[in-house]
């Protein structure tokens, strides 16, 4: 799961007792900002490796088998914050992903504060056309980013209602806001991306979540146990949440 606006200051973990997952996080404001991403405790002994770049982005390796999977945890500047702030994230950003090996996967799931909307004229390798809205500035510099790196917005991918479109909600406005990232190369491993309505991650912020197959090696299984129960997910800032 990975969370953005978790105002912890740090660069730390910490155990999510009694449901036994472990959240890293990185942080430097107790009032803003601030990413982290939680592990299921069946993948912890996995995570070779933890990045903190910023109190907007973190990342976390996991070897899985003989697949390794980067997780980033990204948290955009808002609108109205100044350019220089921007552009410095979208650099940190790129950063960050050019550090991934080319024949590894990874997933961006983020807070990226920008509207790509329904339209996908020009970026038909990396939108679906089933986004949400009016793409608006912020939305066009994702959608450029996504297209420079081969980067799927799995979020418009699926046909999905309104109410699992929409991420946040604001008194009566609604956005596409909190996104899903993926190497165009393996889309056609992720089955789903919706929002699940009924779980606010905060007042506004709708609980994101992302399902994909993996190679059947990598699926960990005991034999003669009972299925895993469905967890609830701690109340907080999260925001997206692969399964």
């Amino acid at each position: 799961m990975c969370l953005q606006e978790t105002k912890w200051v740090g660069g730390k973990a910490r155990e999510l007792a009694p449901w036994g997952y472990k959240l890293w996080y990185s942080g430097k404001d107790k009032s803003r900002n601030g990413v982290g991403i939680i592990i299921d405790k069946e993948y912890i002994d996995d995570v070779v490796e933890v990045s903190r770049k910023s109190d907007r982005i973190m990342s976390i390796r996991l070897v899985l088998g003989s697949e390794a999977v980067t997780i980033i945890s990204a948290y955009a500047p808002q609108v109205g914050l100044e350019a220089f702030i921007k552009q410095q994230f979208w650099e940190d950003l790129e950063e960050v992903v050019q550090r991934v090996p080319i024949n590894e996967k990874f997933i961006i799931g983020g807070d990226l504060n920008g509207h790509v909307g329904t339209s996908r004229v020009g970026f038909e390798s990396i939108h679906g056309g089933f986004g949400y809205g009016e793409r608006n500035e912020a939305g066009s510099g994702i959608l450029n980013f996504a297209l420079a790196y081969g980067l799927s917005i799995m979020n418009t991918w699926f046909e999905k209602r309104e109410s699992h479109l929409v991420t946040c909600r604001s008194g009566s406005n609604a956005s596409q806001i909190d996104l899903f990232l993926v190497r165009n190369a393996w889309r056609k491993s992720y089955t789903n991306c919706k929002v699940i309505p009924g779980e606010s991650a905060t007042t506004q912020h709708r609980l994101v979540v992302l399902d994909f197959r993996g190679r059947e090696s990598l699926r960990k299984r005991k034999p003669n146990v009972e299925p895993r129960i469905k967890w609830e997910a701690p109340r907080g800032a999260q925001r997206e949440l692969l399964s």
